[in-house]
């Protein structure tokens, strides 16, 4: 995240034409040579892959948290260096690299210079701080990788004890840009040292491991990742004889071998504690993590069984041509899909149509590109209560109570656009429209087509909290199996399904099964003969049953073909031409409503809630802690 919002900051800042650092930090590889007269000679390669301008990198040759002012034989600030030379810096496009990469020959040097841009390559800047330098090296990439070689003498590094020699020193301090990946340390004696005061320690991510090099001439030091922040020191004895040329070497304490193996075997004990408590951590997070995916899969088919498979139907027919008079055509809505749609709305208008509440004529109107329509209020005989709900906001609302020559409430569908787009009205709109859908639902629940019960979503709640807390856990602890993102998946998949699994009852197996075949009826209503055709004075109402399945334009077309090809001379009954052409229409009029309401709604809250915002911008392993020795070195990218 510091990384984004570095890079976003970099984004707006710079100028165009300027990177925007974008990178990761591949590798760091740390040569050390102590020299013989107690100097320190440091190379490091740092390994940026991505989109940047350069690397910043500042070289401390004391640790000013080191403290003088105590006995000499507690004394910590005997492990800073007396100052500081730059050797070399370097720099060159890679694929790779390891610690023969230090001697290539085809390394770019650096310049020198008071002041250089970002886009600029091969050059640098240096500035004094007090006991350190900062060099800003240039050298632009875009998706490449740069080795930046940095090369540089600390002298009086070496502490000389009573016994032993000792070098203690900070390679990587705290920084608060980059994470780091493949960190090796190497730390080598002026020559071998086969005697027992050879020891050494590191100090830093528990995950490090540092061992002795195979020819008893130094140890390397190995972290495959370390965060932002981190700091690693190693700690190196070994014998005094190896620093041949002892009269420049001012450092020397009371200390002796046996003091600093105290210390350490107090750290070391202290980091095999936390290894064991990590261990147990990461044992019981794994642990808790395959539990509860393996609870998720139980309660999934827990779930599914109890409340989620439904009874099988009786009904076995592919096509039904029966009506189901137990409820009104907007219900089924409900029964379909649990929810209301604005099929359903559509369906009712035309239901009212149908039973002669309403009566509709077309409007002529040259100008308009689609078909209007204009609905008369007749009469509010045997409605219930969702009718007349939709009713009163139709005529009441939409048409403004608006009356006719008869004194009769209108409304057309040119009202119902404005309405619902309106800014003032949107919101109305859609109050009324939810509150006709809960009244048709609340007639959905009482039909007791579902079995309803809040076990389900009660258990997927409980699940997924106990999920993220597990999740939390094993993150907060480091640890970063694939299990537990499989886990904080499922447990909100699980959640999802527990909201929305239903089970039907008996009657709404059946019911849904026989308005299933109802709906294959009239999807398949224009394959069928005239004489397999139920009577054409049912063809209107079968209109209304085709708009509340989506399938009103198509059964309307099927039926205007089927009419071409009958005798209406025969009938005593004639369908009305208005009313089968009009139901597509008043289907498209009352979906754009409801979803032109609902985006003016939404737009609305937008412009009266927007806001702004910115922002700127070894022989085993490591024990724990860090940053006790002498001096150190940082950087990041820009």
């Amino acid at each position: 995240m510091k990384k984004f919002l570095l890079s976003l900051i970099l984004f707006i800042l710079m100028p165009i034409g300027v990177y925007a650092a974008n990178y990761d930090i591949t590798d760091q590889l740390i040569k050390a040579e102590i020299i013989n007269n107690g100097d320190l000679k440091i190379t490091e390669l740092i390994v940026m892959d991505g989109t940047f301008n350069g690397y910043e990198k500042t070289l401390s040759y004391a640790n000013s948290l080191l403290q003088d002012n105590l006995s000499s034989a507690e004394n910590n600030s005997i492990y800073n260096s007396s100052g500081l030379d730059l050797l070399t810096i370097k720099g060159k496009y890679v694929d790779k690299v390891d610690f023969e990469t230090f001697n290539d020959s085809d390394f770019e040097t650096f310049s020198l210079t008071d002041y250089a841009s970002n886009g600029e390559k091969a050059k640098y800047t240096r500035t004094t701080n007090y006991n350190s330098y900062t060099y800003r090296l240039y050298y632009k990439s875009n998706n490449k990788k740069v080795a930046f070689l940095i090369s540089y003498l600390l002298h009086d590094v070496v502490v000389l004890h009573s016994d032993v020699a000792e070098l203690y020193w900070n390679f990587i301090t705290p920084n608060d840009y980059d994470d780091i990946n493949n960190i090796k340390v190497q730390v080598l004696l002026p020559n071998k040292d086969n005697s027992d005061n050879f020891r050494f320690w590191a100090h830093g991510d528990l995950a490090g491991e540092i061992n002795k090099l195979s020819g008893n001439n130094g140890v390397i030091a190995e972290i495959p990742y370390m965060e932002a922040s981190s700091t690693l020191d190693i700690r190196l004895t070994f014998d005094k004889d190896l620093i041949t040329d002892q009269a420049y070497v001012k450092k020397d304490s009371y200390l002796t071998l046996d003091d600093i193996l105290t210390v350490e075997e107090q750290r070391a004990e202290i980091a095999n504690n936390l290894r064991e408590e990590l261990k147990a951590k990461r044992k019981f997070g794994l642990m808790s993590t395959i539990i509860m995916i393996i609870t998720i899969i139980v309660l999934t088919i827990f779930i599914y069984f109890k409340y989620g498979k439904s009874p099988k139907s009786s009904y076995y027919s592919k096509y039904n041509r029966e009506f189901i008079d137990d409820y009104n055509v907007e219900v089924i809505d409900y029964l379909m899909h649990r929810k209301i749609t604005p099929n359903a709305m559509s369906a009712s208008i035309m239901n009212l149509i149908y039973k002669k509440n309403l009566s509709v004529t077309e409007i002529s109107d040259t100008t308009s590109k689609t078909k209007e329509y204009k609905f008369t209020l007749e009469n509010t005989d045997n409605i219930n209560e969702s009718e007349k709900i939709l009713i009163e906001f139709l005529f009441d609302k939409v048409g403004k109570e608006t009356l006719n020559t008869e004194n009769k409430k209108e409304f057309t569908t040119t009202d119902l656009k404005k309405y619902a787009k309106g800014t003032k009205t949107c919101n109305t709109f859609v109050s009324s429209y939810n509150t006709w859908k809960n009244e048709v639902v609340k007639v959905g629940i009482n039909e007791q087509f579902y079995v309803t019960s809040s076990v389900p979503k009660i258990i997927g709640t409980i699940v997924v909290i106990i999920s993220y807390l597990v999740f939390m856990y094993n993150i907060s602890n480091g640890i970063d199996s694939i299990l537990i993102f499989i886990l904080i998946l499922l447990a909100f998949v699980f959640l999802l399904y527990s909201l929305i699994v239903k089970r039907k009852t008996e009657k709404g197996s059946e019911h849904y099964s026989r308005w299933q075949a109802f709906k294959n009826f009239l999807d398949d209503f224009g394959s069928f003969e005239l004489k397999e055709l139920p009577e054409i004075v049912l063809w209107e109402r079968y209109l209304v049953y085709a708009t509340i399945f989506g399938l009103a334009d198509k059964v309307q077309k099927s039926m205007n073909v089927k009419i071409k090809e009958i005798d209406m001379s025969t009938y005593d009954y004639y369908p009305s031409f208005v009313y089968l052409n009009f139901g597509p229409t008043i289907n498209n009029s009352i979906n754009n409503a409801v979803n032109s309401a609902y985006h003016s709604q939404a737009a609305s809250y937008a412009n009266t809630h927007s806001s702004s915002s910115s922002g700127g911008g070894f022989g085993g392993g490591f024990s724990s802690g860090g940053g006790f020795g002498g001096g150190g070195s940082s950087g990041h990218g820009f």
